[in-house]
């Protein structure tokens, strides 16, 4: 049974949760929130093959960009399905037109076909085959605006493409490598392995939405995209509207920069549910999955992750960042996932928000004291009049498993901490087993 008060209306949204295996699972269907998407007209969408003056209604006529299948599907007036053909798609042929996104203004649902569909917030560059003649190490090409440059070959350990530092000016990067220096309209880099950047080596991520959905969007559902990059964030749903937003099988890394908080999912201000089925959140400047309600109030948004994991997020020295974040009077849901690695406590509830994990995993919490911040290395944290129910979660690796200050109050059942770990309530907080 859900915990009573949880604000999370079950009446609206039904879910059966069942325990197998050790874990837990649901009947959440994430398709029956985008049916008359789904039964709408398709258009198809094949970088590799597909041409913008085509009429997109089969593969043999498949369209080159999603953000054409979007206006194609806006201006038919009814709700919309679109199938995109694995691939790699940069500004030039994804949701943003080179430039800002393209907004469903119809019920839409997005689906990748035939394996991962990576849009990426950057376009591809011309790289000289030669290095600068004052900066010998550097290469220099026209670009401004840059958040983040990725090096394609190497992995870091968890996996995804390194980071190159970024450095003041020209002559710092021309002596460091594994780095890069904006000058103007100048985009300075030095590759690790001195090799000259290429479009196959290098990726840079500038200062454009990779997928926002304003306040004229209506419901989507997303399937099988991975978004690089994205000043705001890389799936960033605001404004004050009535639509469900459903992502399944997405990752959003690499949001933000060094100069631009973006968080992975960053959803505020939507009135109905936000459901993320697993979907990961990974090397984010700020939070991974962030859940915001600024209007008073009632709150309307219904957040529910299922099965998602977030690490490595707080980055650039951005401080007290989490990998699933709730404020300001939220009621929602996590069932399963993986929260590790990140820049502040793994799991945060702030203000009033209240929030049920059952099977949740946080572990190995970064905190943020080593550049400057006051946040320890805590996996399960409330603050304000937050209220976190958990049920059969765990944590470790951590200094501490659970903190609640001012009067929040974590509320555990069968939690199974690691070795060592600590449970801090502060002043009026509280932490007890129930």
């Amino acid at each position: 049974m859900p915990p009573a008060g949880l604000g999370f209306p079950l009446v609206d949204f039904p879910l059966v949760i069942r325990q197998r295996g050790g874990r837990f699972v649901t009947d959440f269907r994430p398709e029956a929130h985008a049916a008359a998407a789904l039964a709408g007209p398709t258009y198809h969408v094949d970088v590799a093959t597909g041409s913008d003056a085509a009429s997109g209604a089969g593969w043999a006529v498949a369209l080159k960009s999603i953000f054409v299948a979007t206006q194609l599907g806006n201006a038919g007036g009814v709700p919309f399905n679109v199938l995109v053909k694995t691939g790699t798609y940069s500004r030039a042929n994804n949701f943003t037109n080179g430039g800002p996104m393209v907004v469903p203004t119809q019920p839409a649902a997005y689906r990748a076909l035939g394996g991962r569909v990576t849009c990426w917030s950057g376009h591809d560059l011309a790289w000289p085959a030669s290095p600068h003649a004052t900066y010998g190490n550097c290469y220099a090409v026209a670009r401004s605006t840059v958040t983040v440059v990725l090096d394609l070959l190497q992995a870091n350990g968890f996996g995804n493409p390194v980071e190159l530092a970024r450095v003041a000016d020209a002559a710092a990067c021309n002596a460091m490598p594994g780095s890069w220096a904006q000058d103007g309209g100048t985009l300075y880099v030095r590759r690790a392995d001195g090799l000259a950047p290429t479009n196959a080596n290098t990726r840079v991520l500038i200062v454009v939405d990779a997928f926002s959905i304003d306040v004229t969007g209506k419901s989507v559902y997303l399937e099988g995209f991975d978004f690089q990059g994205g000043a705001n964030g890389g799936v960033y749903i605001r404004g004050t509207a009535s639509r469900a937003i459903v992502c399944v099988d997405c990752s959003a890394r690499f949001a933000g920069g060094p100069s631009h908080a973006g968080d992975g999912f960053r959803i505020e201000d939507n009135s109905g549910l936000a459901a993320l089925v697993r979907c990961t959140a990974a090397a984010n400047a700020k939070e991974g999955l962030d859940f915001r309600w600024s209007l008073g109030g009632t709150p309307a948004l219904r957040p529910l992750a299922i099965d998602c994991e977030a690490y490595d997020n707080g980055r650039h020295g951005h401080l007290s960042d989490s990998g699933l974040a709730c404020r300001e009077g939220l009621g929602g849901i996590a069932i399963g996932g993986d929260y590790h690695h990140n820049f502040g406590a793994n799991l945060r509830l702030g203000e009033a928000s209240k929030f049920w994990c059952l099977g949740t995993i946080a572990r190995d919490s970064q905190g943020d004291a080593a550049r400057g911040g006051s946040t320890a290395a805590i996996d399960l944290a409330a603050s304000g009049t937050a209220q976190l129910w958990l049920e059969q979660t765990r944590s470790a690796g951590s200094a501490q498993a659970m903190a609640a200050t001012d009067t929040a109050a974590i509320r555990f059942r069968r939690h199974g901490p690691s070795a060592g770990q600590a449970y801090a309530a502060v002043g009026g907080a509280s932490i007890v087993d129930f």
